[in-house]
């Protein structure tokens, strides 16, 4: 039987030290951060919660107190912004290349949060300590 290691992404034989990489998904992402889409307050918070575990250097995150106004996530070449306008959020992704913005589309909060799962499930899948900061928020536990 494989037993997990630190990051919940690799796996070790304990007999002959065999060793297997799981991929994480977008769906054990969003199962991780368990948010509330139809409540913008709790959505906004936990989102930026979660965000602001491991992923500082890509996440900027605007405050009015403890009130979360803006969320923005830099996963080049997808940018992903949402804000609060009163009690709705208004979400929008950016193709960006070479600091040029090609594309931005306001889209729908559940398809909004549907792609910046998937753009951190890719991202993790290519950086470790990506992986890890998912592990810890539970969407990386690769079963």
């Amino acid at each position: 039987m494989m037993t997990p290691q630190w990051d919940g992404r690799v796996y070790t034989c304990p007999f002959c030290r065999t060793q297997m990489q799981v991929a994480i998904g977008a769906d054990q992402i969003a199962a991780g951060m368990a948010v509330d889409l139809a409540n913008v307050e709790a959505f906004m918070t936990k989102l930026a919660n979660t965000l602001s575990q491991g992923f500082t250097e890509h996440t900027k995150i605007q405050l009015n107190g403890a009130l979360v106004l803006s969320i923005e996530i830099n996963l080049d070449p997808d940018h992903f912004h949402v804000h609060r306008e009163e009690q709705h959020a208004v979400a929008t992704i950016k193709k960006v290349v070479r600091g040029v913005a090609l594309r931005t589309k306001t889209v729908a909060l559940d398809v909004w949060y549907t792609q910046l799962t998937q753009a951190l499930a890719t991202h993790a899948n290519t950086n470790a300590r990506a992986a890890w900061v998912l592990g810890q928020i539970g969407g990386g536990s690769g079963r």
